[in-house]
C-alpha cells in the first residue's frame, strides 16, 4: 500500500529536522509574543476599537459629543507599535466617534517612538479638562467585541482627568509642579499640556501646531523658530518655483525641528545641516554681537545656482521682556508656556526678536558647500566671530 504523501515526502532525514527545528522555533516566538506585556498581536478591528473605546471612555467624562468644537484629541497611534504591529488604525476609532480630524486641526499626532506605550488624550478647550488614557498592553491582544465590552480600567492601564488650562495653571501654579513631579499623563504633562494649550489659542496656525507635534511638546525654542521663518520669509522671500530655503543650524536648538514642517528642509534632501557650538563660543558671540546667533538661511536658486543668505540672531532677553517672564519666580518650564502663548502674537512682527547679523551671497554651489562640510564652523567662513 502507497505511504500517503505527507509534509516532509521526498525529504531526507537531515532536511525533516531542519524543517521541525524551525516550525518548533516559530511556536515558540508566536508564544513568547503572545506571553509578554505589550508584545502581543493586534488586528485592525482591535485597533480600531481600541481607538473608540479611547474616544468614547474620555467624551463621557468630559460631557462631550461627536463634532464638538471646542474638543481636541492627541494621540501617538500611528507612531506606536505593539509589537510588529502599526496602529495607525486607532486613528479611525477615534474619528469615528469624537468626528475630530485632521483637515479640522483638532487631531493631532505628537511624534513618538515606535516603542513608546499606545496613549490617547482629549481636551475640552471650554473646560479646560483633559483626560489622558494609556493603553494595558494585554488589551491589544483580544477581539475588538470584547474590547468594546471591557471595563475601561482593563483596557487602559493609565487613566487621568485633570484641569489643564493655562488661566487655571497660573492661577495655580502648584498644580503644574504636581502634575509634572506625579507625572499624571504618564510622563507626557509637558508635551500634551503646552500643545492643547496653544491649539486652543485662536491665533494659532496649523502649520505651528504640525511642526509642535512633530517636535513633540512645544516650547520657546520651537516658537523662536516659527518667529525666525517668518522673519526670513520677509527678508529673502521665494519668488520662483526653482527657489527654496537651505539651513544651516549653528547653533542647534528646538527652532531647527520646525524647517523641515515649513519649508521641507531636511537633511537627506541636503536642506538642513547641523553643526552645533560649544557653551563658550555661543556666549563669546552674544557677548560681541548683543544678541544669540541663530543660524544660517539661505534662499537657493536652483536654475542659477546660487544664493542669497543671512546670518540670523533672536534676542533671548527681548523675548522675556516682551512676554513678562524675565523675573520669572515660579516653575521655570511654565514660564515657557507663558512665552509660547505670548509670542504667537509677534508672528507678523518677528524683528521685535530677530535681527540680521549679516547679509550674504553664494555664488557658486561650491561656495555654499564649503559653509556644510565637517570641521568646518560656518560663521568663521562668513566672518562672524568673536
Amino acid at each position: 500500500m502507497p505511504r500517503p504523501l505527507g509534509l516532509f515526502s521526498g525529504r531526507n532525514g537531515a532536511e525533516q529536522v531542519i524543517v521541525v527545528t524551525k516550525m518548533r522555533y516559530g511556536m515558540v516566538i508566536l508564544l513568547l509574543l503572545l506571553a509578554v506585556p505589550g508584545i502581543v498581536l493586534a488586528d485592525d478591528a482591535t485597533m480600531e476599537a481600541i481607538g473608540a473605546k479611547a474616544a468614547t471612555v474620555a467624551m463621557d467624562q468630559l460631557g462631550s459629543a461627536e463634532g464638538d468644537v471646542n474638543l481636541l484629541a492627541m494621540t501617538d497611534a500611528g507612531c506606536a507599535m505593539i509589537g510588529k504591529e502599526t496602529t495607525e488604525k486607532c486613528l479611525n476609532g477615534v474619528t469615528d466617534v469624537s468626528g475630530c480630524t485632521i483637515g479640522d486641526a483638532n487631531l493631532l499626532i505628537p511624534q513618538r517612538s515606535k516603542f513608546s506605550p499606545l496613549w490617547f488624550f482629549f481636551y475640552k478647550k471650554d473646560s479646560g479638562e483633559a483626560v489622558f488614557l494609556q493603553v494595558n498592553g494585554t488589551a491589544t491582544a483580544r477581539s475588538a467585541a470584547e474590547i468594546t465590552k471591557m471595563p475601561a480600567d482593563e483596557v487602559f492601564a493609565v487613566m487621568a482627568k485633570k484641569q489643564i488650562d493655562a488661566a487655571y495653571i497660573l492661577k495655580n501654579q502648584s498644580v503644574w509642579t504636581e502634575y509634572l513631579e506625579k507625572k499624571v499623563f504618564a510622563g507626557n504633562e509637558f508635551s500634551l499640556i503646552t500643545i492643547a494649550n496653544v491649539w486652543a489659542d485662536p491665533a494659532t496656525t496649523y502649520d505651528f501646531l504640525r511642526a509642535s507635534a512633530f517636535h513633540n511638546h512645544l516650547c520657546p525654542g520651537v516658537t523662536s523658530g516659527y518667529l525666525i521663518s517668518h522673519y526670513v520669509e520677509e527678508n529673502l522671500p521665494i519668488e520662483s518655483p526653482t527657489q527654496s530655503y537651505k539651513v544651516i543650524a549653528c547653533p542647534v536648538w528646538c527652532k531647527d525641528d520646525l524647517f523641515p514642517i515649513v519649508w521641507d528642509a531636511t537633511p537627506g534632501k541636503r536642506g538642513l545641516f547641523v553643526k552645533d557650538l560649544s557653551a563658550v563660543e555661543k556666549a563669546a558671540l552674544k557677548e560681541s554681537l548683543g544678541t544669540d546667533v541663530a543660524g544660517i538661511y539661505v534662499r537657493w536658486d536652483a536654475a542659477t545656482k546660487s544664493g542669497d543668505g543671512l546670518v540670523v540672531g533672536y534676542n533671548w532677553t527681548r523675548s522675556n521682556e516682551v512676554t513678562g517672564t524675565a523675573d520669572w519666580k515660579g516653575n521655570p518650564s511654565l514660564a515657557k508656556l507663558v512665552m509660547d502663548l505670548e509670542l504667537i502674537d509677534y508672528t507678523d512682527r518677528p524683528e521685535e526678536v530677530v535681527s540680521t547679523v549679516k547679509v550674504f551671497r553664494c555664488e557658486s554651489p561650491e561656495e555654499f558647500s564649503m559653509l556644510t562640510y565637517a570641521g568646518v564652523n560656518p560663521l568663521k567662513v562668513l566672518g562672524v566671530e568673536a
